[in-house]
């Protein structure tokens, strides 16, 4: 019978050595967490169908606490550019996130589904305020309806604002654009081309410091 003889290298090894494989090399963390094109279908459906006084609340909800498929940071960073190119907020929100996590085809299915339920009430919904427009019912039904869409608002805005860095400069910036659109009525695009170069140089000559 052949001794077996110990081998000190052998002996300091660990029992098991972890090896590298494609699939550990990236793991996506909670918050950058990467969905299918179904799942953008679906929630983005889900969206469209419940947002009821105003769709950026719910998107942001959906996105940021629930799917988190982007940081509260990220979507407060996100939004801006949004708001800057042509077409609604969130459909320009779902458009950059399906072509960020599933190319073209995740952007026509995002967009899809935030548009497929809103078209076919709004159609519904046409229909019947044309037949009983008149109607006290109707009326007394919108403006109840109207405290609960600026709250809505009011909510998301009070959660960006917290997610801004906080200092004098941010703080500044915000209380100018709001004099200026909300109590000066000043013209959006006017507001935009001044305050935007603005805030961007700003922002260049500081160091960024993400949350």
């Amino acid at each position: 019978m052949t001794a077996l003889i110990p081998d000190p290298v052998l002996d300091s090894m660990p029992d098991s050595v972890p090896i590298s494989t494609p699939d550990s090399e990236f793991k996506p963390t909670p918050s950058a967490r990467v969905p299918t094109r179904l799942e953008l279908f679906r929630n983005f459906a889900l969206v469209g169908l419940t947002g009821f006084g105003g769709v950026l609340p719910w998107a942001r909800r959906m996105i940021v606490d629930r799917e988190h498929w982007l940081t509260d940071r990220e979507f407060a960073e996100l939004l801006p550019l949004a708001q800057l190119l042509p077409g609604p907020n969130v459909a320009n929100i779902a458009t950059i996130l399906g072509r960020r996590y599933r190319g073209v085809t995740g952007s026509a299915v995002a967009v899809f589904g935030l548009y497929l339920f809103p078209t076919i009430i709004t159609i519904l919904l046409g229909y019947a305020y044309q037949r009983w427009s008149d109607s006290p019912i109707m009326h007394r039904l919108l403006n109840g309806l109207m405290p609960a869409a600026a709250g809505l608002m009011i909510a998301t805005a009070l959660k960006l604002v917290v997610s801004l860095p906080r200092d004098i400069q941010s703080l500044v910036l915000v209380c100018i654009t709001f004099a200026a659109v909300g109590l000066l009525s000043l013209p959006l695009l006017a507001v935009l081309a001044v305050l935007a170069p603005l805030a961007t140089w700003l922002a260049w000559r500081k160091p960024a410091v993400r949350s």
